[in-house]
């Protein structure tokens, strides 16, 4: 058996066809359909255009061409563009499992970059895995015991792989080193019983050393239920404390589920009110034929500029973010601005106590994945060095979006 039960080859304008070696039967058609429904409102996946078969028998699926992946990283990210890629990865797991999909084999190879430099997760879905199965050893060092040893595929498999996303981020190595002349038997032998070494970077902090931890126990029962929360704080932490921003002091929510009071208006004082400043972190990516360097923000070590901080009404910089199209399952958000900036999307959700934040680049028009039948407030930040700027608040479904 070949290393991949599939191969990548050129498709149509800027497309590629990930070719398999044979046909679907009816079953597997059926089932990897379901999958791709399931999957067609949530943002950061790439997503199959068709579903299509060769002259000779293959089945071939067409999708955006990016050929880039975490997989060509050839020394460690800073923290905070490790935790960009953890949090979209994890925010896109966790909305596929909320839709019933499992993705099987979460690594470094099916994280890949947009030519807007978006991170996004390529090859959703175990229909296509069982029907073509690929060798043990192909990408050992990052799958999880369960499924090297019984082909196990589930929600926390995916976790491990997130884990192993992370390792490789933090470390530039994969949690499970190759060795050379390793004999395969040995080779999977240690995966399946020696512990990952810890992350021991001076820069990475604990909490997210414990995170990549107990994301590649060997344990499944182990292994954190929601990671994506506690990457958000993480990256909330450490850009709040590049930015000078206390998180000591009580925030006042962003989607109100109740009408204010008039009676009883809310205190306005400055301490009262939290800035979700965009990361200087700022991901780059390209599309083409052949693998290019990694292109992200500087070391962390690096001396920078001080922090942009919020630029006052006199600026002249105004930002307008259009009402969002609703389409249920997700949103279409489009903005303006008088000025070159870098732009984030602040996501408020009905439900859940802190906002998300989405980093955009200089896009003005994003699609966000969201839950049929909550309320949302949406706010549009653009940063640059002259300061941070703000839209008003757009909501969604009825909800009453405070400053």
């Amino acid at each position: 058996m070949s290393s991949a039960s599939a191969t990548i080859v050129p498709g149509p304008g800027d497309t590629v066809l990930k070719v398999y070696p044979g046909s679907l039967d009816r079953e597997t058609r059926a089932a990897l359909e379901r999958e791709q429904a399931a999957l067609s409102g949530i943002a950061s996946i790439l997503q199959v255009d068709e579903i299509g078969k060769l002259a000779d028998g293959r089945t071939a699926l067409r999708m955006p061409r990016c050929d880039r992946s975490l997989a060509t990283l050839a020394e460690p990210l800073p923290v905070q563009d490790a935790l960009i890629i953890g949090e979209t990865v994890a925010r896109v797991l966790a909305a596929a499992h909320r839709a019933g999909v499992v993705h099987g084999s979460v690594s470094p190879g099916n994280v890949l970059i947009r030519h807007t430099g978006e991170p996004v997760v390529a090859d959703f879905g175990v229909a296509l895995r069982r029907r073509f199965p690929r060798d043990p050893l192909h990408g050992l060092e990052f799958t999880a015991p369960e499924t090297v040893r019984d082909q196990t595929m589930d929600e926390r498999t995916d976790r491990y792989g997130l884990g192993a996303v992370l390792y490789l981020a933090l470390t530039g190595e994969p949690p499970h080193r190759t060795v050379v002349g390793e004999q395969p038997g040995t080779r999977i032998h240690r995966v399946l019983t020696e512990p990952v070494a810890p992350i021991t970077r001076p820069d990475v902090p604990d909490e997210l050393v414990a995170l990549v931890g107990e994301l590649l126990a060997k344990d499944p029962e182990r292994r954190p239920e929601d990671p994506e929360a506690r990457l958000k704080q993480l990256h909330r932490r450490l850009t709040a404390a590049r930015a000078g921003i206390p998180l000591d002091l009580p925030a006042e929510p962003i989607l109100v589920l109740e009408p204010s009071r008039p009676e009883q208006p809310p205190p306005e004082a400055a301490a009262s009110k939290r800035k979700y400043v965009i990361a200087a972190a700022v991901l780059a990516g390209i599309c083409g034929a052949v693998a290019v360097p990694w292109l992200l923000s500087g070391s962390e070590e690096t001396p920078s500029a001080p922090p942009p901080t919020a630029a006052p009404p006199s600026s002249g910089v105004a930002i307008q973010l259009a009402p969002p199209v609703d389409h249920e399952t997700y949103v279409e958000l489009s903005w303006t601005a008088n000025a070159e900036l870098d732009f984030a999307i602040i996501l408020a959700e009905e439900g859940r106590a802190e906002p998300q934040v989405i980093l955009t680049q200089r896009t003005k028009q994003r699609r966000v994945d969201v839950r049929p039948g909550l309320r949302y407030c949406f706010q549009i930040q653009g940063s640059s060095p002259q300061g941070t700027y703000e839209s008003a608040f757009q909501p969604l479904r009825g909800a009453v979006c405070k400053h």
